[in-house]
Formats: C-alpha cells, sequence, structure tokens
C-alpha cells in the first residue's frame, strides 16, 4: 500500500520508447531524423526543403533522414534502407497518422528530441550539442 501511495505522489518514471527493430542498424553509428509527413500538410513540404538545403551538413553530422508517409518510410537522400513504417510509428510513439511531428534519435538510439512543429535545420543542428559526441574506437 505504501508503495502505491508512494507513487500516487512521485508518479511512474517516464519509460522511453523502444527502438524499432528496422532502426537497430544504426545505433552507435548514426542519428536518426525521422519526419511524419501528411501529403495534406504544408509542413511536411516546409521541412524537407529546409532539410534538403542542408544535405551535406546533414552527411557530416552523420545524420540519416526518413519521412514516414502513406504507410511507407522514405529516405530522403538515400534509398537503400528497408524500414518498417508501422513499426516506427508505434514504438517511437509518432503522432498519428496524417499529422505531422519530428522525432531525433540519438546514436544510443534514444529519443532526443520531438516536434509537431517543423524546424530550421540550425535548430535541430544545436540541439547535436546537447547530444554525447561519437567516441573514438
Amino acid at each position: 500500500m505504501l508503495r502505491s501511495f508512494v507513487h500516487e505522489i512521485i508518479g511512474t518514471p517516464r519509460r522511453e520508447p523502444e527502438l524499432p527493430q528496422s532502426l537497430e542498424q544504426f545505433r552507435d553509428r548514426k542519428r536518426v531524423l525521422i519526419i511524419f509527413a501528411d501529403a495534406q500538410d504544408d509542413r511536411a513540404l516546409i521541412q524537407d526543403e529546409w532539410l534538403r538545403k542542408a544535405h551535406m551538413r546533414l552527411i557530416e553530422e552523420d545524420v540519416e533522414v526518413f519521412s514516414i508517409a502513406g504507410g511507407g518510410a522514405f529516405a530522403l537522400f538515400d534509398d537503400d534502407w528497408e524500414l518498417d513504417a508501422d513499426d516506427i510509428r508505434n514504438r517511437l510513439q509518432g503522432p498519428p497518422s496524417g499529422e505531422f511531428g519530428l522525432i531525433l534519435l540519438g546514436r544510443d538510439g534514444i529519443v532526443k528530441l520531438r516536434s509537431s512543429e517543423p524546424m530550421t535545420a540550425e535548430d535541430i543542428f544545436a540541439a547535436f550539442e546537447l547530444l554525447p559526441k561519437k567516441t573514438p574506437w
């Protein structure tokens, strides 16, 4: 009873979402930026344009960018990846289908940034300063 009472007062710690299996290949290697897009929403087009302008910097920062739209997962710059869009949306607690969202995963596979509005590339890069740096082998 005391344990139950303490949990009510303090609250239970927020559980980090589980990394989708198809994104495990990036753990400890790259950051992953997921854009949840909808064809009816201009925010996805704005985000896409801002990221395309920062293409070279995204490469330098080891960031893979994917768009989840229409039930599929699409790489913004490279088409060599097989991803499960539904698993990504569910496990990362992405926005409902048809809504815009942005999720940045660190190299450790943990969600570092969420936004329901487009973010400039500069704002996303500024968030990198708060993330752990890649350690040399």
